[in-house]
């Protein structure tokens, strides 16, 4: 953020929306006239430039941003090429015992000897004779083609996505923005294989595509947090520093979640979750195992014990059931009304609290918050 406060042309939008593109990549046509725009002012300013604008200007001063329709045309009609060019070698090789023989001879040659430009352009003209020929039918061509379609989107999506996750990644750490964006990271990481949680000596490390993010100590003295009632928030700090502030739902009227001091005591994955429940006029614990359907506490319990003077009842830190996972959207939610007393957290939030708070973290849980790290 110390390097942000340093632009001297561009506002913060306008660096946020350029510095992870490629020079060469392709997008559609406004965010392309937009980009166009910011190269021009960089151009335009040079003399001004700071060090973190002048890096942005030689990296895009040249650059050749492509229409993001033609790039998808091009790529659709390789993958189109390619799978229907496989089909109609199969169909050869049924036509005939001497054309089988030459069909194989073709294909051995086809994959150890041509190149993979030239293997295009050989199928490319073995599809267009055939076509001439008639031996694929319209019909038949147009179900493969939409299936192809079908499949060639989906992994152009999912590769899009992937490449957008690294390359956001790599910028936040290239940046040194990991606790600004540490939120944004968390939920878009949460269960994607590429993320690992590596305890190496004294500390905990986390990991997206093999590359460091962050590490943390496994020290409980370097931790703190805070869970704020009037706000619905825990903030969570590490060495004094604010790294994660997290929506939380508490405790609703007659099982207010108790204020006062705690440590996390322990942390338990896939859970066992211990239900109260009236049954004939009597209450009664139900044990619910992690799993079963009636089971809302989410995959970490992080067990909460009370400092100072003792309070009835058993509290630590979970996740909720998918059904209620919106309601800390919701416009108006009270979050002070929807758990047994409880601090309540999403799942991406809880996956990563459990993997780097060591036991003994404090915890302090409040009305309101009367300090500020700024204050």
């Amino acid at each position: 953020m110390a390097q942000i406060s340093k632009l001297k042309v561009l506002t913060i939008a306008e660096y946020n929306l350029i510095a992870n593109k490629d020079p060469v990549g392709s997008y559609d046509r406004r965010t392309r006239e937009n980009l166009d725009a910011i190269r021009a002012r960089l151009r335009d300013n040079v003399a001004r430039l700071s060090d973190l604008e002048r890096r942005l200007h030689d990296k895009f001063k040249d650059a050749k941003f492509q229409a993001l329709d033609k790039k998808d045309r091009q790529v659709r009609s390789e993958v189109n090429r390619h799978r229907l060019s496989a089909r109609t070698r199969r169909m050869l090789a049924w036509s005939g015992s001497a054309l089988a023989v030459t069909v194989l001879g073709l294909g051995f040659v086809y994959a150890l000897v041509l190149d993979a430009a030239t293997q295009k352009r050989v199928d490319y003209l073995i599809y267009e004779r055939l076509g001439q020929l008639g031996m694929a039918s319209p019909q038949e061509v147009k179900q493969i083609k939409g299936e192809l379609d079908k499949l060639e989107r989906d992994l152009v999506q999912t590769k899009k996505k992937n490449l957008e996750l690294a390359q956001m990644i790599d910028q936040m750490i290239q940046n040194n923005k990991v606790p600004q964006n540490l939120q944004v990271i968390v939920k878009r990481i949460h269960d994607d294989p590429r993320a690992k949680y590596v305890k190496q000596g004294e500390s905990t490390r986390l990991l997206f595509d093999g590359k460091p993010i962050a590490q943390y100590s496994t020290h409980a003295e370097n931790w703190y947090i805070l869970g704020i009632l009037e706000t619905g928030m825990l903030k969570v700090f590490y060495n004094d520093e604010e790294i994660l502030e997290v929506p939380a739902i508490f405790g609703r009227k007659d099982e207010e979640t108790p204020v006062g001091e705690y440590e996390i005591e322990n942390k338990l994955y896939k859970p066992t979750w211990y239900k109260k429940e009236e049954v004939n006029g009597r209450t009664v614990v139900r044990a619910i195992p992690f799993g079963d359907p009636d089971h809302e506490i989410g995959h970490w319990w992080l067990g909460m014990k009370r400092l100072g003077k003792p309070v009835p009842g058993s509290y630590g830190i979970h996740g909720v059931n998918v059904a209620r996972t919106n309601e800390f959207f919701k416009k108006n939610y009270d979050h002070r009304g929807g758990s047994a007393g409880c601090p309540n957290i999403q799942e991406w939030n809880l996956d990563f609290l459990a993997h780097v708070l060591p036991t003994g973290t404090p915890v302090h849980i409040v009305h309101e918050e009367k300090w500020s790290k700024s204050a």
